[in-house]
């Protein structure tokens, strides 16, 4: 990602024809400076990044900025003086920050290589300051960054830096060993590390829960192979007393047919022995065989019960999440009006109902339009009264997915599904959210949950998908 490249192709030459009216100096110069301008703040922004103070010192002014100025430039400077001034006192934070002493031996250097006066050169510093944070705040936003992602990215622009900075500004800024000479790397690599570490064990977490919820598929089904296990055995167990009987009621005849040649008595005797001893065996073969249903049956009752329990206890996982209530906050929550249907109307009625369900919710108006990541100002008002569930709420952590239909490069909507759910992420940052509650992911046209055969359906998958995490 090349900042400074974004920059030239979101504003062009809108600015330098814009502020050379303003200055009351040529395009042309103004258009030098700038070209001078902003790789001079954006190398010393770098800079100051390569240390988690500086970089959280950046990330700071980065979030306070309004990106909106890149949007409207002309209509910026049409606002009169009052708009442009309003514009100054915001970049004169930002460069006194930035190059503190310095920023006198900049501005003149800047006066120098484009034919300025000093005064229009210390303006022009000022007013770049703001459209330059702007990119930086986007590009923060896309990739739903914390200071020291910010750190890394800034790291990255070394060699962008040095091919646009003109001769000898870089003596003069003072730019330290680390961002000239590349060892920025080291500390970008340090940071990939702990990212895919904080990955790995987000996944393993995720591999935790899968195997829990297999497990008790396993309780399930296995209650169902001992209840049949059981019934089978009380069959074979039957059928061995009748092997039993069968011989034993052959011997009985034979002593039968002796006792009818000695006398009739004893064989009425004997054939009563022989019924009582059948009829016990067949009895005592039902006992066995009703007692291996019921112990199946109450195998599987055991089954469902524990099956209940996990539910129960899923629920309860969940409800532990909003657990921690910020009463300010949530006063403030009852006062929002949700549209029906919307993330926060969900969530919100996910708490009020007892937490049933597996606390997953879409964002109602969470499409996008074709091969985009931009957020529509219906989505941005969704989030802004989904955070007010959040901030009553501080404990709730979320995973942001998102989803596309299954047109196009499969592997570019992978792409594009992350930058979409990195577009929700960065924005509800922006809103005051803090990023360690906040998860994004893209999966694609994985797991469709319309038929991607009809416009309704693409439009369908085409979705932002929240999950409570905690």
């Amino acid at each position: 990602m090349n900042l400074l490249e974004m920059l030239k192709d979101q504003i062009g030459d809108q600015l330098a024809k814009n502020a050379s009216s303003f200055l009351g100096e040529s395009q042309d110069n103004v258009g030098s400076a700038l070209d001078g301008i902003f790789p001079s703040l954006l190398g010393k922004v770098a800079d100051m990044a390569q240390d988690k103070a500086g970089a959280e010192s950046i990330f700071d002014m980065v979030n306070k900025t309004d990106d909106s100025i890149l949007e409207n430039i002309g209509g910026l400077f049409g606002g009169g003086p009052d708009a442009v001034n309003k514009v100054l006192g915001s970049g004169s934070g930002i460069v006194n920050s930035v190059f503190g002493g310095g920023l006198g031996s900049v501005i003149e250097k800047i006066a120098g290589i484009s034919g300025l006066k000093k005064s229009s050169s210390s303006s022009l510093v000022k007013m770049a300051a703001p459209f330059l944070f702007g990119i930086v705040k986007r590009a923060v936003m896309k990739k739903g960054l914390n200071a020291v992602g910010l750190g890394s990215l800034l790291g990255e622009q070394t060699s962008f830096i040095q091919k646009a900075l003109p001769a000898g500004l870089g003596s003069v800024l003072g730019l330290g060993k680390n961002l000239l000479s590349g060892a920025a790397n080291t500390g970008k690599a340090a940071v990939s590390g702990a990212m895919d570490t904080g990955k790995n064990i987000v996944g393993g977490a995720g591999d935790l829960a899968g195997k829990a919820v297999g497990g008790a598929g396993k309780v399930v089904g296995g209650a169902a192979n001992v209840a049949g296990n059981v019934g089978n055995a009380a069959v074979k167990t039957g059928g061995g007393l009748m092997k039993w009987l069968i011989p034993a009621l052959l011997a009985l005849l034979a002593l039968g047919f002796f006792g009818f040649k000695t006398g009739c008595g004893a064989v009425d005797n004997m054939a009563d022995k022989t019924a009582d001893m059948t009829k016990g065996a067949v009895a005592k073969t039902g006992e066995l065989a009703g007692d291996a249903v019921k112990g199946a049956g109450d195998v599987v009752k055991g089954a469902g019960e524990m099956a209940g329990d996990a539910v129960k206890g899923a629920g309860g996982m969940l409800a532990g999440a909003f657990g921690k209530v910020n009463e300010a906050a949530k006063a403030a929550l009852d006062k929002v009006e949700f549209a029906a249907g919307s993330a926060g109307d969900q969530m919100v009625k996910f708490i009020d109902g007892g937490f049933k369900g597996n606390g997953t919710f879409q964002i109602k108006n969470g499409n996008f339009a074709s091969g985009s990541d931009k957020l529509t100002a219906e989505t941005k008002k969704e989030l802004d009264n989904l955070t007010a569930v959040l901030n009553a709420y501080p404990g709730v952590k979320l995973s942001v997915d998102g989803y596309t239909d299954n047109t196009g490069n499969a592997a570019k909507n992978k792409t594009l599904s992350e930058m979409r759910a990195k577009s929700v992420k960065g924005y509800l940052i922006q809103k005051g959210i803090k990023g360690n509650r906040i998860m994004a992911k893209g999966y694609g046209d994985a797991n469709p949950i319309a038929s991607n055969d009809t416009k309704e359906g693409q439009a369908k998958n085409r979705r932002i998908e929240l999950k409570v995490i905690k």
